[in-house]
């Protein structure tokens, strides 16, 4: 029996297309809501029901985390209440475990179809979308206890992140985005400023949380709060001057969701990066719906620029470029 855990992202979505591929169906996808994923990933969870509808996959089941008392209370909801981010901010992964880890694992450990696969003594994999650059994730599940089989077939399959955008190009399917909470400590600078651009509201509810929750932390969270991949208040960050916004990191676009334990937390490689034109993030949605010519002339770069970018997304070209 295969339970597969669906995170609604790029390596999540191209192991169920590339599972179907290669003639293996999942008994059961899960798919766990923090209640404060980004607005394109919910999005986006239509566009894979239909996908597993029209495969003949099992329907992707959406697993909450709910007080005693049942009623479900979405992670940016209970900061607020509380006045504090989210765990990753203070060092540690309560937010991931509370949110989706036991989630899924309540969901798993009650099904009747697992129960009885367990009971009549069947094998119960668990599989994960680590792809085959996440050496140091794919390790943590060796020290998973029974009794499910955890494995993440992207890594034994050797398929990267570029790998999985093709698979997910070549299944005639949109690109899912980054999946992640909208106030993820783990969001790196480029992904920060995106999220200003694509959801204004959400990043100044973002900074508002900040703002009530340091005004009662010290050392560290107090000096950085939402940024601890930046190192910086979001607040600051997104209130520094536009010309420091001209580049990113190129190697931190689309990368995995930091939910995972710190110690084996993702950094960039040490060869030294390439740098590209932060202001087109804004306008990558409009990639495959509108000319190069014309995004460019909106984000004020050359049009190879946007080409450039659009190929490396693995996005065919609209229209005739002029």
């Amino acid at each position: 029996m295969i339970v597969v855990s669906y995170g609604g992202g790029t390596d999540s979505t191209a192991l169920l297309i590339e599972a179907h591929r290669r003639g293996i169906c999942p008994d059961l996808i899960l798919f766990a809501d923090t209640g404060s994923e980004m607005p394109h990933t919910y999005a986006y969870l239509p566009v894979v029901a239909e996908w597993c509808a029209r495969v003949g996959f099992p329907e992707v089941q959406v697993v909450r985390w709910t007080r005693q008392d049942g009623r479900f209370v979405a992670l940016h909801e209970a900061c607020e209440d509380r006045k504090e981010l989210p765990s990753k901010a203070y060092g540690h992964a309560g937010c991931t475990s509370k949110w989706k880890q036991q989630p899924l694992d309540r969901a798993v450990a009650t099904h009747p179809k697992v129960m009885a696969a367990l009971e009549a003594g069947e094998l119960v994999e668990r599989w994960v979308g680590y792809d085959a650059r996440e050496g140091g994730r794919v390790s943590s599940l060796h020290h998973k206890p029974p009794p499910y089989l955890w494995r993440a077939p992207l890594f034994e399959w050797d398929i990267d992140r570029e790998q999985c955008r093709e698979i997910i190009a070549a299944a005639g399917l949109p690109q899912p985005g980054k999946s992640s909470c909208w106030m993820c400590p783990m969001m790196r600078g480029h992904e920060i400023d995106a999220l200003k651009a694509d959801y204004p509201d959400l990043a100044s509810r973002a900074v508002a949380m900040e703002r009530a929750a340091v005004a009662t932390a010290g050392g560290d969270v107090r000096a950085r709060g939402l940024g601890m991949a930046v190192g910086t208040r979001w607040e600051a960050w997104l209130s520094r001057p536009p010309q420091q916004s001209l580049f990113v990191e190129e190697d931190l676009e689309n990368m995995p969701c930091g939910c995972h334990d710190l110690r084996q937390e993702w950094r960039p490689p040490t060869r030294a990066y390439r740098a590209r034109p932060a202001r087109l993030d804004p306008y990558r949605h409009l990639f495959g719906r509108m000319s190069d010519a014309e995004i460019g002339r909106r984000a004020g770069v050359d049009r190879s620029v946007v080409s450039k970018m659009r190929r490396r997304m693995y996005i065919a070209a609209v229209g005739r470029q002029v």
